[in-house]
């Protein structure tokens, strides 16, 4: 299958929970460069339940100019606030957005997803992908069966793993975690939507 289209924005985080009772929050990092969080003034924010991917995100609202008495309101769509501050926690970024001043306003941005424009986008080296760029491609052994279709990626701390589903997965749960190692993914064409991989009985 053709690669998936490039979506507007990409995620580069994910917040978990509020941190302390000043607004700030705790936002693990899902990007190859952390350190990109320092530079950032702005980002695009987007509700748990929205997915990126498609190629057909919408536009995202401006930043609304906060005022000092007003309560906050967690956006219901892709909005653009602004960053007031950020510092490292843990391996996590600890972020202080425009009008969160308190921890119930930072309950309220529970699982919103942090984004940047693409055209902000780190250029990634040889041999690294985006996200997008992998979700949907086929996946073969190295003896040409083919095992279904990469449908999510998981981020680990050792690695990250493909999750594979599709006619020739035969374990019950009828999904395949692929280690994304170099003994175990042989190879990534994206323009040709094919990922290729060592049989799992020789993973051992």
């Amino acid at each position: 299958m053709p690669p998936q289209p490039a979506p507007d924005n990409l995620i580069i985080g994910q917040v978990v929970a509020p941190f302390g009772i000043k607004g700030e929050v705790k936002v693990t990092i899902l990007t190859e460069f952390p350190d990109r969080f320092n530079k950032l003034e702005a980002v695009i924010i987007a509700p748990p339940h929205y997915v990126t991917g498609t190629g057909t995100d919408p536009k995202p609202k401006p930043a609304a100019p906060i005022h000092p008495t007003a309560s906050f309101r967690a956006p219901k769509t892709l909005s653009w606030i602004n960053i007031e501050s950020v510092r490292a926690h843990k391996g996590q970024a600890l972020i202080r957005f425009e009008g969160v001043d308190n921890a119930d306003s930072a309950e309220l941005l529970r699982n919103y997803w942090v984004m940047v424009p693409l055209e902000q986008a780190h250029k990634l080296p040889r041999g690294a992908y985006y996200l997008y760029q992998l979700i949907g491609l086929e996946v073969y052994t190295t003896e040409g069966t083919h095992l279904g279709k990469l449908e999510e990626v998981l981020t680990t701390s050792a690695n990250d793993v493909y999750v594979v589903r599709g006619p020739g997965i035969t374990d019950p749960t009828n999904e395949l975690l692929v280690p994304a190692v170099k003994k175990v993914v042989k190879s990534i064409d994206v323009d040709g939507g094919r990922v290729v991989i060592v049989p799992p009985s020789e993973w051992t």
